[in-house]
Formats: C-alpha cells, structure tokens, sequence
C-alpha cells in the first residue's frame, strides 16, 4: 500500500468593493475578474472534480447593476496554507482600483454557503432636498416614508427596517438607510426585496416631497446568526 498525501488546504472568506464603471459589471463578469486574478497572483485554487471541473470560489448574492457595493463577499479554497494577510496583498496587486479586497479571514469552523445564508441586505440612499424651504423636511418625509413604504401592499413585506438620517453639515442631504431581505423566513411574512422595482417606484414618490435620489450604494449584507443579524465575517 502506498501512503496518501497529506494535503493541505486553506479556506478563506473576503470582502471586496466595486464602485465607479465596475458597478455596471455583472455578477458574471465579476466572478470572471476574480478568479483570474487569483490566478495571476499564483494562488493555487482548488478545482470540484468530474468531468468539468469548477474552481471552489462562492460568491453572495448579485448586486443589481449600476448599484456601488462596498460589500461583495466570496468564499474561496486553495491549495497548501496561505495566511489572510498574503492572499489579501497579492490578490489586490491583481486587482484594479475600483474593485480591491478590503478583508479576509481564514475560515476554520462548517459555515452555510454565502448565497445561501445571506439573510438581510443593507442599502444607503443619500437624498437630496430640491425645495429651497426644507424646515421640517426630514421628520414630514420620514413620516410618510413609514406610511407608504411599511404598511402598504408593496413593499411592506419586503422591507426589514428603514432609518432616516439627516447628513452632518448640510440641511439639504437626507440619508436614507433600507434593510431588505434576501431570503424568505417561513415564520415571518416576508417577500425577497426587488431593488430595481422598489428604485422605479421610490424615484417617482419622491417628487412630492421635491428629493432626488443623488447617490446609492450596497454598504452591508447580514447573514441570521442565532436570531442575530451579523456580517458575513462575523460569523467564521
């Protein structure tokens, strides 16, 4: 009998970006872009066996094209050890300004695939006030915000929670903060959370109160850790 190797092996979960002309990337091309960086960074990726043989790279789930995200997340297994701080170093030296690995750690417990545990995810919309008298605007636009958006038949299931921010330093900058799920909980009554159809409608709403949508951009995703929501890094 021959001795099987020992084969080491690593597994590494990362959080990246892409913002500016890459925000109009599919998830397609994304996973594209990443996996050959990994590959010119001469980090050996571990491949499924069979007749096609795939990296073992898991991405969450897709941000909707022209939305910036500053949480993109993926789990990725390489051959031999490799420490969070190499794999983060050489990956970025593949990798473009505009979408750059912003953490990594190494995972060492079972945890749920990212497409499947994500559970909540966190957009940021910054809105600017039109109207030149804008006193009060924050408090009557919240108010109406929570009538149309929470208890009527279109959203209201789709939206885990809403904040209102007013921006530091400026009176005419509303920062709009929407958790929408991602998945469906059979003990709740909840619905998966469109982004381009609640875009569609929240852009047209906003006319009666003169706001513009001046900016947005995916800023967390959450997955449901012991009845807790937590980021994806917080759970490995």
């Amino acid at each position: 009998m021959t001795e099987q190797e020992n084969v080491c092996e690593t597994r590494i979960r990362f959080k990246f970006y892409k913002k500016d002309e890459f925000k109009y990337l599919s998830h397609l091309d994304i996973s594209r872009i990443m996996i050959r960086a990994i590959r010119r960074a001469e980090l050996e990726i571990k491949y499924s066996q069979g007749y096609n043989p795939k990296p073992k790279i898991g991405f969450s789930p897709p941000t909707p094209l022209g939305v910036e995200s500053m949480a993109e997340y993926a789990d990725v297994l390489l051959e031999g050890n490799i420490d969070e701080r190499t794999f983060k170093k050489k990956l970025n030296s593949e990798l473009k300004p505009q979408m750059l690995i912003s953490e990594a750690r190494i995972i060492t417990e079972k945890t749920e695939n990212l497409m499947n545990a994500a559970a909540v995810v966190l957009y940021g919309f910054e809105l600017h006030i039109c109207s030149s008298d804008n006193k009060g605007m924050p408090g009557r636009f919240y108010t109406g915000l929570k009538k149309d958006l929470t208890t009527g038949p279109d959203f209201c299931n789709s939206i885990f929670d809403l904040k209102i921010i007013t921006a530091e330093g400026s009176s005419d900058i509303i920062l709009l903060k929407l958790f929408g799920y991602v998945k469906i909980f059979k003990e709740e009554n909840n619905e998966i959370f469109k982004f381009n159809n609640f875009y569609g409608f929240f852009e047209n709403w906003l006319k009666k109160y003169c706001i513009d949508i001046k900016n947005v951009k995916k800023e967390e995703l959450f997955v449901l850790c012991g009845g807790i929501l937590k980021t994806p890094m917080e759970v490995v």
